[in-house]
């Protein structure tokens, strides 16, 4: 498919395969699409990319029916490493809907426009897209945890690329707020704690995203909804720093701009490298990361002018527990 062939392309060929200048080499790419197709009795093997977050599950096929026992080890890795790469693989719409339920049931997206035609559930992120003022779209280009806006919050995101910059970048960085906050104080803890965030779809003022699509193409209404700022995990009892920057209006008791100089503060203070998982995309790749203890940005660090286009899926709502549920300390 040739560049700036736009969106609609994608719904009559899904699998590019186009050298990818981070990876080993394209040829090897193709030759382990091939084995993997022949070859059924790969060990999975979970590689630690990251000292705080990050791994790499090696040895297993999506496309193919995976036990129980190797479901449920792909799904502690994401949790215990926040985010995890799956390489080498080649879906379509369906079978990238088949491969992310194995984290959790899918949902639908805000937004019914940027879905895809033969499977609803998988949603386009490109730059090929267009505001209303006719310029390109550059998804979160800053820290936030997907659908905060919503009661019942996605556990997990997952993409899978599509068309990639061939002159490189284009990555995707993966925030451990799980480690973040325990690297806290005991008194900056203390001040988080009790905090709880509103968030809507348009945010406040001040962090709006430009981008505007019409009512119509929007699957929820701009209610906002009340999360806790510290959020605890239903599976390993941790709190986790947990709030979308383009969403939340404030904190209860504090207005927009103080609550937003908080947020720029907290960020200052956590985010460091080591807690920072930053994913180079190579076609082939599905990376998955759980939104109960991350946040997650895209970087605008490429050719702009070069197309950049992914599948993504948001799977298993989840209420997150409120401080009077969790029995932690």
């Amino acid at each position: 498919m040739a560049r700036g062939q736009g969106i609609l392309a994608f719904t009559a060929s899904y699998r590019l395969h186009l050298p990818c200048n981070k990876c080993e080499s394209r040829s090897q790419f193709d030759r382990k699409i091939g084995l993997s197709r022949r070859e059924e009795t790969m060990a999975l093997e979970i590689r630690k990319l990251g000292e705080f977050v990050g791994a790499e599950a090696v040895g297993v096929d999506l496309s193919k029916p995976v036990e129980e026992e190797t479901r449920q080890a792909l799904y502690d890795a994401m949790v215990e490493h926040v985010a995890l790469v799956i390489r080498d693989q080649e879906f379509g719409p369906n079978e990238f809907a088949h491969a992310a339920s194995l984290f959790g049931e899918p949902m639908r997206q805000n937004f019914t426009k940027f879905a895809c035609e033969e499977q609803p559930l998988v949603s386009y992120i490109s730059n090929t897209f267009e505001s209303a003022k006719g310029k390109r779209v550059y998804h979160s280009t800053y820290w936030h945890s997907d659908h905060a806006n919503r009661e019942t919050p996605p556990k997990y995101t997952s993409l899978y690329a599509l068309e990639l910059p061939e002159s490189g970048g284009g990555d995707t960085g993966v925030f451990n707020t799980r480690a973040a906050y325990a690297s806290l104080s005991k008194e900056w803890q203390e001040k988080l704690d009790p905090l709880e965030g509103v968030h809507g779809y348009q945010g406040s003022s001040k962090t709006a995203v430009s981008f505007k699509v019409d009512v119509s193409a929007k699957l929820v209404e701009d209610v906002p909804v009340t999360h806790d700022l510290v959020r605890i995990h239903p599976d390993n009892g941790e709190k986790a720093i947990y709030l979308h920057q383009g969403k939340l209006h404030n904190f209860v008791g504090m207005d927009g701009e103080e609550s937003h100089e908080l947020v720029s503060d907290l960020l200052e203070l956590t985010l460091k490298p080591e807690f920072v998982y930053r994913h180079q995309w190579c076609l082939g790749d599905m990376l998955i990361w759980d939104n109960r203890q991350s946040m997650h940005q895209a970087y605008k660090d490429y050719d702009l002018s070069e197309t950049r286009t992914l599948f993504r899926i948001i799977g298993a709502p989840e209420a997150p527990l409120k401080r009077a549920e969790a029995k932690v300390a």
